[in-house]
């Protein structure tokens, strides 16, 4: 019944509205509405805000119970509401939060449509998470991408907007065919510009990226490289002799080993001490490289 009441208030009330900016409606709030109420506390909460597009209604009856409470003698027949001030989702907005969220300020993005809906003054914010993948990458196609307006203080208005999406990115492209297993060098690969939706797909960016790596796959040439299908160089194979340091606090020492395994860089692989014949396990450093950090009485018994 109450909720029923408070429905017919906002239906029945056709003045004007105060704006709000909060989640409640504070005293200051009604005061700057209807000065009678200037002796109440103006963080009083006087009542929850209303949502975007709709009123907030105060009656007669109502004042006059709030008035009552702080000992205000309120006029009769006196009523007022609050509403959000609402305004047109700009277009130069939506382009800014697309820019903002694929960090790509010179993208251009060309907008087909939008949400008509009045929004609430706020922030506007179009996350990756609410891009429709679907024809994401295709240039004639404006996928849809959801998003919101940032309100209050924690709030959600939500919008939409389609939209095409294309910047100038770099890319790595094969000048000529690489055969699975082979490590790339600079001359069989270039950069190029082109025009793309500016978002991450997995092509390699910078040669740094693919320089004296190896080819987890063949790649042909004339084609872009993604970085799925490269790996680490081996760093030591099995068989190869290891330069290995041993440290233990401020002592270190340094032995020749044989690996029994291979690895890439970081890799933990097992050793063989060519004097002693133990094995033992180090991390690769580098090329023909490994560490070993070892307890103190442990220093020679592990790898000698």
């Amino acid at each position: 019944m109450i909720a029923w009441l408070l429905f017919v208030s906002m239906m029945n009330y056709s003045g004007p509205c105060n704006t709000v900016s909060g989640n409640r409606i504070l005293g200051g709030d009604l005061i700057k509405a209807l000065p009678v109420f200037a002796g109440i506390p103006r963080d009083a909460v006087i009542g929850y805000s209303p949502a975007p597009g709709t009123r907030r209604a105060f009656s007669a009856s109502e004042l006059a119970h709030i008035g009552a409470k702080y000992s205000v003698t309120v006029p009769q027949g006196l009523e007022t509401c609050f509403e959000w001030e609402m305004q047109h989702l700009s277009e130069d907005a939506v382009r800014m939060a697309i820019r903002e969220a694929l960090h790509a300020p010179e993208a251009q993005v060309d907008i087909a449509a939008t949400s008509k809906s009045a929004v609430p003054e706020g922030k506007v914010v179009f996350p990756l998470s609410g891009l429709t993948t679907t024809g994401a990458h295709d240039p004639e196609i404006a996928p849809t991408w959801n998003g919101y307006v940032a309100y209050s203080s924690e709030r959600k208005f939500a919008v939409w907007a389609r939209v095409k999406v294309t910047a100038t990115m770099m890319r790595v492209v094969a000048v000529q065919s690489v055969p699975a297993g082979m490590i790339i060098e600079s001359g069989q690969v270039r950069l190029e510009a082109y025009e793309d939706f500016p978002l991450e797909n997995g092509v390699a960016r910078n040669l740094d990226e693919v320089v004296g790596r190896v080819a987890h796959r063949a790649i042909r040439a004339g084609l872009p490289v993604f970085r799925a299908d490269l790996t680490e160089p081996l760093q030591v194979q099995r068989g190869d002799l290891v330069q290995v340091r041993v440290m233990s606090g401020g002592a270190e020492i340094g032995l020749e080993a044989q690996a029994e395994g291979s690895g890439r860089l970081g890799d933990v692989i097992v050793l063989r001490n060519l004097q002693s014949q133990k094995t033992f396990r180090a991390r690769i450093e580098g090329k023909g490289r490994a560490l070993v950090i070892a307890e103190p009485v442990s220093l020679f018994s592990n790898v000698q």
